[in-house]
C-alpha cells in the first residue's frame, strides 16, 4: 500500500501541481529560470517517510530540437524503508513547439526489485513504443505498444498542459482533464478548482487556492479518499500540500520543503 501511495502522489500530483506553478508572469517564476528545483517530503502522520525532487530545465535539446526536460526523484526515508523501499528515478522529454512528450525513461526500485523503462512516442504512426527490463524475472525483456490518442501526454509532461491552460480564470467546481500515458493503458486524469483558502504553511497563514485532483477510473480515491492540493496564490502559484486519506494508516501528506535550494517562503 505504501509503495502505491508514494508512487501515486509522487508521478500524478507532483507533476499537475508543478504545471500550475508555471503559469505566471512574476519576474522570479519557472518562465525566468533555466532550471528550477523543487524538493518535498512524504508524511504519514507525524512521520516523514519519503522524499522527491522535481527539477524542470527550459533549455534542452533533443536530436536538435528544443525541449523542456522533467526530471524527478523519489525515495524512501526511516520507517519508509520498513514499510517497503522505494528508490525511482524519472526523465520526461517534451518538445517545445508541440508541447508533446517525445521521450522518457524511467529506473524504478521496490525492495530488491528493479524496472528499468524507456518510452518512445511516434506521432507519425500514433504509437507509443515501450521498451522494459523487469529484473524480478528469469527473462526481463518485454515490450509493448500503445495507440496513441490526440494530444495524449506522459505523466511527468502533463505540466506543458496546464501550463497552457487559464486554469484561475475558472470558477469553483470547474475541472480540466487530460489522456496520460502511463505503462500500457491511457488514463483520464484532471484537476477541479475548489476555491480559495488561508492555510498554515512553515509556520505562516498562507493564502492558497485548493484543487481536488480527479481520477475516474477509481471511485474510491475520487469519493472516499480525495487528493487534495494546494498551490500558493501569490503570482509563482507554487504547490505546497497535497493530502489524501489511506486506509488503516491515517493520512498522507507531501510537503514542500525547498524552493531553488532555499527556504519557501511566501
Amino acid at each position: 500500500m505504501i509503495l502505491k501511495f508514494g508512487r501515486y502522489l509522487f508521478l500524478l500530483t507532483f507533476f499537475i501541481c508543478n504545471t500550475l506553478s508555471a503559469y505566471t508572469n512574476d519576474s522570479n517564476s519557472i518562465e525566468d529560470k533555466n532550471v528550477v528545483s523543487l524538493k518535498y517530503k512524504l508524511k504519514l502522520g507525524w512521520f516523514s517517510i519519503g522524499s522527491g525532487e522535481v527539477t524542470i530545465d527550459d533549455n534542452s535539446n533533443w536530436r536538435g530540437f528544443p525541449c523542456y526536460k522533467v526530471k524527478v526523484y523519489a525515495e524512501t526515508l526511516g520507517l519508509g524503508n520498513w514499510l517497503g523501499s522505494l528508490d525511482d528515478h524519472y526523465t520526461s522529454i517534451i518538445d517545445k513547439k508541440t508541447l508533446k512528450p517525445i521521450y522518457n525513461e524511467k529506473n524504478v526500485v521496490s525492495g530488491k526489485a528493479t524496472w528499468e523503462q524507456w518510452t518512445n512516442y511516434n506521432y507519425d504512426s500514433m504509437i507509443v513504443d515501450v521498451k522494459v527490463l523487469d529484473h524480478k524475472r528469469e527473462d526481463p525483456n518485454r515490450a509493448w505498444k500503445v495507440k496513441l490518442e490526440k494530444d495524449t501526454q506522459d505523466v511527468l509532461g502533463t505540466f506543458m498542459f496546464f501550463k497552457h491552460h487559464n486554469w484561475f480564470g475558472m470558477s469553483i467546481g470547474d475541472s480540466v482533464m487530460l489522456t496520460t500515458h502511463y505503462e500500457k493503458k491511457l488514463y483520464k486524469v484532471g484537476v477541479r478548482y475548489m476555491g480559495q483558502e488561508i492555510i498554515e504553511f512553515n509556520d505562516r497563514n498562507v493564502g492558497a487556492y485548493k484543487l481536488h485532483l480527479l481520477l475516474p477510473e477509481n471511485e474510491k480515491m475520487k469519493k472516499d479518499r480525495p487528493v487534495e492540493i494546494w498551490i500558493s496564490s501569490d503570482k509563482n502559484q507554487f504547490p505546497l500540500l497535497i493530502e489524501t486519506k489511506l486506509p488503516f494508516l491515517g493520512k498522507g501528506r507531501v510537503e514542500l520543503i525547498e524552493l531553488n535550494n532555499g527556504e519557501p517562503i511566501f
